[in-house]
């Protein structure tokens, strides 16, 4: 994950706790994380970010199966490349959000076919 990004995911997170007012007591802590998060990221990314913020409810989402987590298009051959690669911030093609590869999970879409399935039990078959 692109280390922006990152910061991205725990602004995000920081926010809604400052939001929510959770945990009672930490809010002065959180709202000085926020400010300094916001003052380490770049300004168009920052701006953006914001803009995001007002228009949908997850601004930074994960990629599951090569599908956007916001919006659940597929993502292009390309995007996945970019997204792969982790040199820059990634955002998706179709909604805008910023988007970041979920660890462990496959850039390539789930198809039936490559489930492993059990060979079925009839007559002849061999134990």
């Amino acid at each position: 994950m692109h280390q922006i990004t990152a910061k991205l995911i725990t602004l995000e997170r920081v926010e809604a706790f400052v939001t929510f007012g959770w945990p009672k007591g930490a809010l002065p802590t959180l709202q000085e994380q926020a400010q300094r998060l916001r003052r380490e990221l770049p300004p168009h990314i920052l701006s953006t970010y914001d803009r995001l913020k007002v228009e949908v409810k997850d601004t930074v989402v994960g990629v599951f199966e090569a599908e956007c987590g916001g919006c659940h298009a597929s993502l292009a051959k390309a995007a996945l490349a970019r997204l792969r690669e982790e040199t820059d911030v990634s955002r998706c093609e179709h909604c805008g959000r910023f988007i970041y590869l979920v660890a462990g999970h496959d850039l390539m879409p789930h198809h039936p076919s490559h489930e492993l399935t059990s060979s079925p039990r009839g007559k002849g078959a061999v134990s």
